[in-house]
């Protein structure tokens, strides 16, 4: 791609662009767009104007080539876009430097599991304007506000995107209700740092799977 800017415009001139690899196919199927829009949307409020981020780059090739059906079923379709979702949720937000800890409460510092020894021990709660995720405790709180529990296996869940590509996950069985509160905590974070309200969140959240 070569294109040609002026100094005081933030419009630039496209000369030319060679496309590689075309996304079109995905773009035809309902939950694959949903899906581009929301990675568009997210790219676009987290990333500075024209300035190169190659580790965003590389994530968007990434989730962009998991959502590829080869065969599936429709629900096997839907699932990749849920893996795809929640995985560029996670990485977006770590690369944006906003990925608060997830394995100790940020009220008292309680830790929550070991994930040295792969163990949960005490229960993990968040809420919209909190940096971060507090235990029973201190999330009852007077003015901790509405709150949402960060199930066990959503950590786990988390704990593993962070150590392996999105192709090499564990869990093959996808479907919306997974790793649903690892999404929504997520979206929080960015919203937060953002300070606006994405527009795709909500479609995500509520677009079931038709028979």
């Amino acid at each position: 791609m070569t294109y040609f800017q002026r100094e005081t415009r933030e419009l630039v001139n496209l000369d030319s662009c060679e496309l590689i690899r075309s996304q079109f196919g995905l773009a035809s199927d309902y939950w694959a767009s949903v899906a581009l829009d929301y990675f568009a949307e997210v790219a676009e409020q987290l990333l500075p104007s024209a300035e190169p981020n190659e580790k965003f780059f590389r994530l968007l090739l990434a989730v962009l080539e998991s959502l590829r059906p080869e065969g599936d079923s429709e629900a096997g379709k839907a699932g990749r876009v849920w893996r795809a979702v929640t995985y560029f949720s996670l990485w977006a937000v770590r690369l944006s430097g906003w990925l608060p800890e997830l394995h100790a409460c940020l009220g008292c510092g309680t830790v929550l599991d070991d994930p040295e020894m792969e163990s949960i021990g005490e229960r993990a709660f968040f809420g919209r304007g909190r940096a971060g995720l507090s235990c029973e405790h201190c999330s009852r709180l007077p003015g901790s506000g509405s709150r949402w529990e960060l199930s066990a296996a959503s950590r786990m869940t988390a704990a593993e995107m962070l150590q392996r590509p999105v192709a090499q996950l564990s869990r093959t069985n996808w479907d919306q209700a997974t790793a649903a509160d690892l999404r929504r905590f997520l979206v929080q974070q960015i919203e937060a740092h953002a300070e606006r309200r994405l527009v795709t969140a909500p479609l995500l959240d509520a677009s079931t799977i038709a028979p």
